[in-house]
């Protein structure tokens, strides 16, 4: 027997699994799964496909056709993709020709023009170049080398080894000590910053505070084991396809060296244009420090939104496909786990692949939203921060900007939660952007306290393990430079005359720690999602295909919801027992 998602032709799908039953095709028994939307000419298109290949009837087998959406926001991120590329092929190298980057030499001499500066301080500034020229000619490899490579490897053990060994076996007894040892902790900050103070004002907000957090108690308690019970099945199923973490390491790695090349792109271009404005313009004064300078070389305000918008929607982008093939990749275990059953399994390969054709646009569409907040949010803090080198500020502006600084901010974080749901939906269905959307509006109407607590309760059990995985590679760090000793000069070996190597050791480990199970912790979190998603739009699929887990799921959902009081009904009908396949 095998359970196909397909994916629907038409952005207007509801997702409905209507019943199951056990039919009898020519002697082979298979779990039938009614799932069906309609698009607006009245054909019945399936979200998913339950099937048995029949002998008799070579066409029983059938699978939907994806299609492409939000094409043009594909093809306007690749033509701007193409004008970044021409940059820094045509324009940024003549720009860095014209650049002097001898800063050294350059702080020589301002050193000189001061009167402050003695002969005996400049040569122990040549002294201290010539130093760090000698150290950058060996040390940075080795350190890379010897160091930073064994702990990303290391760091990724840890990770496996932390979510195998630790969470997986015991996730409900985890979420309970992250949910107390986060709220006593939040605790701790509100009390302590209040008696910090003495402000009777500070006393009133912090005992509010502490009600609301109560509650909050409160109510995520009895969600903890319906939390654990998501957690659990998303280690199995990303367990399973282990290989998706190096998905996420690539799509992390290409980010990073985007940001360098941004980098690279952004400051020759601006040397390039500047020097050639600053030639077609020899009666202007370009001193920065004088007050006669002359804005008219200025870079444009919407050639520096280009610019950012080029950065944050390019980062965006690569961290929401990652998310996306996640989605596609835990949707397949959860309805058809032979494709997604190992290391390096189709389902993979699928779903990176769907990610970066059919659901592109999708993904640039809603990256470029994020891309946007960001940019309106930077804009936001240089003007704040003009205002306050201007001594003729006003109240009223600086209250103003203020205010839309924190609905900017609010703006972001809310998108940034809507778009980590909808990316589930376009991975799961390969709906549109906007049809992923309403998809996400109907969740959080129907489950909106459920989905937004798993997620929290969840969060908290991948930030502790993310910060234990730091502090276990920074201790590895410690041992490797422990164990690299000193060199025939009598420093160390990595780290040179570096001052304590250890103390540099561990800092490297944890931050590679941090970054590593950060990535790691990121995946589990978008596989939590996506199952969460697919439990409520299609449990018996689910059930077909992962009896025994799906059970313990269904028992802890009607639990919870009986110690809630709220009828099951209100969000979805809970299922019936498990049918073995």
């Amino acid at each position: 027997m095998t359970i196909i998602m397909g994916q629907d032709s038409t952005p207007e799908v509801t997702p409905i699994v209507n019943a199951t039953a056990i039919q009898d095709y020519g002697g082979t028994e298979a779990l039938v799964v009614q799932s069906s939307n309609t698009d607006g000419e009245g054909e019945i298109i399936p979200l998913v496909d339950v099937f048995v290949d029949d002998p008799n009837n070579p066409d029983s087998a059938a699978t939907s056709t994806p299609k492409w959406r939000d094409l043009p926001f594909a093809i306007l991120f690749w033509v701007h993709l193409a004008v970044m590329i021409w940059l820094g092929v045509a324009v940024a190298p003549k720009g860095y020709e014209l650049f002097d980057v001898n800063v050294f030499g350059e702080i020589e001499k301002a050193m000189q023009k001061s009167d402050d500066v003695t002969e005996e301080d400049i040569q122990h500034f040549k002294g201290f170049v010539d130093q760090a020229a000698a150290y950058l000619q060996v040390y940075p490899t080795r350190i890379g080398l010897y160091c930073a490579l064994p702990l990303c490897f290391l760091a990724f053990v840890f990770g496996l080894v932390g979510t195998s060994a630790v969470l997986k076996p015991c996730p409900r007894t985890m979420v309970y000590s992250c949910l107390v040892s986060t709220i006593a902790w939040t605790c701790i900050v509100l009390l302590g910053s209040a008696i910090s103070t003495g402000s009777i004002g500070l006393y009133f907000m912090t005992g509010i505070s502490l009600v609301a957090v109560g509650y909050y108690v409160r109510l995520a308690w009895k969600m903890v084991p319906f939390a654990a019970v998501n957690l659990k099945l998303a280690l199995e199923g990303i367990g399973r396809n282990c290989g998706i973490f190096m998905v996420a390491f690539f799509f992390a790695e290409i980010g990073f060296l985007w940001v360098v090349y941004w980098f690279y792109v952004m400051i020759g271009t601006s040397s390039y244009e500047n020097n050639k404005c600053q030639a077609e313009h020899p009666d202007q004064n370009f001193d920065m420090d004088s007050d006669d300078y002359s804005d008219v070389c200025d870079p444009p305000l919407a050639v520096v939104i280009f610019f950012l918008l080029s950065l944050y929607w390019t980062g965006a982008i690569f961290m929401n496909t990652m998310q996306v093939s996640v989605a596609g990749v835990m949707a397949t275990w959860c309805f058809d786990k032979s494709d997604a059953d190992n290391c390096c399994s189709p389902a993979i390969g699928g779903s990176l692949f769907r990610s970066l054709t059919y659901s592109f646009g999708s993904i640039c569409l809603g990256s470029l939203f994020e891309a946007i907040v960001a940019v309106l949010r930077y804009l936001i803090d240089s003007a704040r921060a003009q205002r306050e080198q201007d001594s003729d500020r006003g109240a009223c502006g600086t209250i103003l900007l203020c205010i839309v600084d924190c609905l900017a901010e609010l703006l972001e974080e809310l998108l940034k939660s809507f778009n980590r749901w909808a990316y589930v939906y376009v991975g799961l269905y390969g709906t549109s952007y906007i049809e992923s959307g309403k998809r996400v509006i109907e969740l959080f109407t129907s489950r909106g306290f459920t989905a937004i607590i798993t997620d929290n309760l969840v969060g908290y059990v991948l930030g502790f393990a993310s910060f234990a995985i730091g502090m276990v590679t920074a201790f590895a760090g410690w041992l490797i430079q422990h164990w690299a000793g000193s060199d025939e000069t009598g420093h160390s070996y990595i780290f040179g005359p570096l001052p304590v190597p250890g103390v540099w050791a561990s800092l490297i480990g944890f931050l590679v720690g941090l970054w590593v199970s950060s990535v790691m912790m990121n995946v589990l979190k978008g596989a939590v999602n996506t199952l969460i998603v697919c439990w409520a739009d299609s449990p018996a699929a689910m059930q077909a295909q992962h009896p025994k887990l799906t059970a313990e799921l269904s028992e802890t959902y009607q639990d919870v919801f009986d110690m809630l009081g709220v009828p099951t009904a209100a969000f979805g009908e809970p299922m019936s027992p498990a049918v073995p396949v």
